[in-house]
């Protein structure tokens, strides 16, 4: 194999994952919206995301994970982790798809978290 051979491990037709965040803040309400992929690789960016937010802690912080295509085991101790840094005075919601709903449900985590289908339903409901 040269150098200019194409890599046999990789798929040709594969491309990269894109993963963004972003923050909007309303007042007393922040909402992160995440995308992509979040495994061990991306997840420091969450994390980093997360951390900022509670700079100037919220209220109400919804995590927006409904267009996550993959959340590894990394993006769920992050998740963890925000739990922790909301303590009692942010209301931590996380608005899921049925794909990660059903992954984290089977890990025990909707012990831990309020899970909503939407950011909608997520901010409509009441402080628990």
């Amino acid at each position: 194999m040269q150098a200019s051979d194409p890599d046999p491990t990789q798929d040709a037709g594969e491309q990269a994952i894109e993963t963004g965040i972003a923050l909007d803040r309303n007042g007393p309400t922040a909402v992160l919206t995440t995308y992509g992929e979040f495994d061990a690789l991306t997840t420091p960016q969450l994390r980093t995301a997360i951390q900022q937010t509670f700079e100037k802690p919220p209220a109400v912080l919804v995590i927006d994970l409904t267009r996550v295509t993959f959340f590894g085991s990394s993006a769920i101790a992050a998740l963890v982790e925000a739990r922790q840094q909301a303590g009692a005075h942010t209301a931590l919601r996380l608005a899921v798809d049925s794909y990660l709903d059903r992954t984290l449900k089977l890990i025990g985590v909707e012990r831990v978290f309020n899970l909503f289908t939407s950011v909608e339903e997520a901010l409509a409901a009441s402080a628990k």
